[in-house]
C-alpha cells in the first residue's frame, strides 16, 4: 500500500505510514484493492521523488578550503620550519667571519713586517752612527754608544775628538759579522781634513737594541 502523503510503500495491513506517520486509507480486507500512485505525484522524465535514494540534484555542502598558508607543497618537503632564518643568513655570517679572519691576518702580517723591518741590527746602528757624524750631529752619534761606553767617555769629549779631525766627510761599510749578542763591523772613514782610515767597531745587543761598545780607528 502506498501512502497518499509521501508516496512511500507500506505493508498491506499497515494503518499508519512507516515513513511520514500519516494515517493510511482503510479498505475492506475481503475486497482486493489495487493501490496506485496518484497521477499528481508522478514525475516526468522517470524521476521518482518517493524513493529512498537521495536525488543527484540535492544540495551538497562543501567544507571551506584551508587558508593559503596551510598548503604544503609536495616538492618542498625539506623547507625550513617557520621561525628559522633563511638559508642565506648563515652564508652571509660565514662570509663575514671569513672577511674578519682575513683582515686580522693582514694586520698581523703588516705588524710583523713593520717590526721586522724596524728591528735593531748592527748595520742599522753603524749607519745611524756615521750618518750623524757626517751631519755633525754628535748627540745622536753619542746615543748609539752602549751604557758602559758612555760611562768611559762623556758626550763633550766625544764631540771634541771628532771636531779635531774635521768630522766625518764620508764613510763606507765594508763588512759586518754577527755572532749571538756580539757583532763586529769594519768601516772605511774619510775625515773632514781629507785623511782616510779604517775603523773597527764592536757592537753588543743591549736589551734588544744593538749599541756600539768600542770603536778603534787605525
Amino acid at each position: 500500500m502506498y501512502c497518499v502523503n509521501c508516496g512511500a510503500e507500506n505493508p498491506g495491513n499497515a494503518t499508519f505510514c512507516q515513513k511520514c506517520g500519516k494515517q493510511l486509507p482503510t479498505t475492506d480486507q475481503d475486497e482486493p484493492t489495487v493501490s496506485s500512485i496518484p497521477s499528481s505525484l508522478s514525475t516526468p522524465y522517470g524521476n521518482t521523488p518517493y524513493s529512498n535514494t537521495p536525488s543527484a540534484s540535492a544540495e551538497t555542502v562543501y567544507a571551506p578550503p584551508p587558508p593559503p598558508s596551510s598548503y604544503v607543497s609536495t616538492t618542498d618537503e625539506k623547507a625550513s620550519p617557520p621561525g628559522l632564518p633563511p638559508a642565506q643568513k648563515p652564508k652571509r655570517r660565514r662570509g663575514l667571519v671569513l672577511s674578519l679572519v682575513i683582515i686580522a691576518l693582514v694586520v698581523i702580517i703588516a705588524v710583523g713586517a713593520y717590526i721586522y723591518l724596524n728591528r735593531s741590527t748592527p748595520d742599522k746602528t753603524v749607519t745611524t752612527y756615521y750618518s750623524a757624524l757626517v751631519h755633525n750631529d754628535f748627540q745622536t752619534a753619542y746615543g748609539q754608544f752602549s751604557t758602559s761606553a758612555q760611562g768611559s767617555i762623556s758626550e763633550q769629549q766625544f764631540a771634541n775628538f771628532w771636531q779635531t779631525r774635521g768630522g766625518v766627510k764620508a764613510w763606507t761599510l765594508v763588512s759586518t759579522q754577527e755572532q749571538g749578542s756580539i757583532a763586529n763591523s769594519t768601516v772605511t772613514i774619510t775625515f773632514g781634513n781629507g785623511q782616510t782610515s779604517l775603523a773597527t767597531i764592536k757592537l753588543v745587543d743591549e736589551n734588544g737594541t744593538w749599541k756600539i761598545q768600542q770603536e778603534t780607528i787605525g
